[in-house]
């Protein structure tokens, strides 16, 4: 198998990184370079101004809308491609665009598993349509999609029944699907400005274990993306948000921290503006965990571990 030097996370250009090494036509959603074994798939909101939005269902599987902005889709060309990828010997790559004149994020290598006809779906142009949606699975999931806190191993003497088993590999699967949708909602650090998944930490606004439900989870407007040090002050209330971006900061804050984190921490500076969905639970971040959540921790050293099992719901 052909070794792609894209790594999930990462951030590359269309022109030169992407199609400079793959070929393939440079312009539309779906790129079928000539004589090479891939097919490159584009997911971002310019789909929405032409009547479709890509997701991520319950299962972890991302509806991917096909090609064409008037009248019913067709399987041919790019949907054809998708649609046979994998009888034709294609791999599929999925890139995610981060805006006009930016870098695009590889998603990583997916595989179709079907397709649907979705009817009355809005066109750029003209009345409503059939849409074509194809059914993709992730080939393997990366390390940010599937963390790596939940997911380890327990120690040798810790035996775990098939019941606690069972739920851990449940709590990993929902938050990677977390971790999917908010990729959909979130680009980049909202301190830092970094958009390569690399260096960031998928951060729940409401706590995992604080929320009533499952959808409150895995939903992807109750998260942002942070710099491991940033989400560290974010998780345990140190710092909070404005619903409309403006960086609050206890005053518990020690100033040699903040000096040495290397990170802005000037309150009141505009960090972005939140959905209205984000904004519901940051409302909850400010009145629960903002200064209440390291004031309630009695032993900062357990803090440096995680609690895998406590995470379960």
């Amino acid at each position: 198998m052909i070794e792609l030097p894209f790594e999930v996370g990462a951030l590359y250009h269309r022109g030169t990184d992407i199609h400079g090494l793959l070929g393939g036509q440079r312009q539309g959603g779906i790129s079928t370079p000539r004589d090479q074994p891939f097919i490159i798939a584009f997911t971002g909101e310019a789909g929405k101004s032409h009547g479709y939005d890509d997701f991520w269902d319950d299962n972890r599987v991302f509806h991917y809308f096909g090609e064409g902005q008037s009248g019913d889709m067709q399987y041919i060309g790019g949907n054809r491609a998708i649609e046979q990828h994998v009888a034709d010997g294609k791999r599929l790559l999925l890139f995610q665009m981060m805006g006009r004149g930016k870098p695009y994020r590889y998603l990583g290598e997916f595989v179709k598993q079907s397709s649907y006809r979705r009817p009355d779906t809005p066109s750029t142009p003209g009345p409503l349509r059939t849409a074509i949606v194809f059914r993709l699975v992730p080939v393997e999931d990366a390390a940010f999609f599937a963390g790596n806190r939940i997911a380890e191993s327990p120690a040798p003497y810790q035996a775990l029944s098939s019941t606690v088993s069972t739920r851990l590999v449940e709590v990993r699967d929902k938050q990677a699907l977390f971790r999917r949708r908010l990729l959909g909602v979130e680009k980049q650090c909202r301190l830092t400005g970094i958009q390569d998944l690399r260096f960031l930490r998928a951060s729940h606004i409401k706590p995992w274990a604080d929320c009533i439900s499952g959808n409150e989870r895995t939903d992807g407007h109750n998260g942002m993306l942070l710099t491991p040090q940033a989400d560290l002050l974010f998780d345990r209330g140190w710092i909070t948000f404005e619903d409309r971006g403006q960086l609050v900061v206890t005053g518990d804050l020690p100033s040699d921290v903040t000096k040495r984190l290397g990170l802005n921490l000037r309150p009141g500076r505009n960090c972005g503006l939140f959905s209205d969905k984000q904004a519901s639970y940051l409302g909850y971040h400010r009145t629960q965990v903002f200064e209440r959540r390291y004031k309630k921790s009695a032993d900062p050293i357990d803090d440096l571990m995680g609690d895998p099992i406590g995470a379960m719901p």
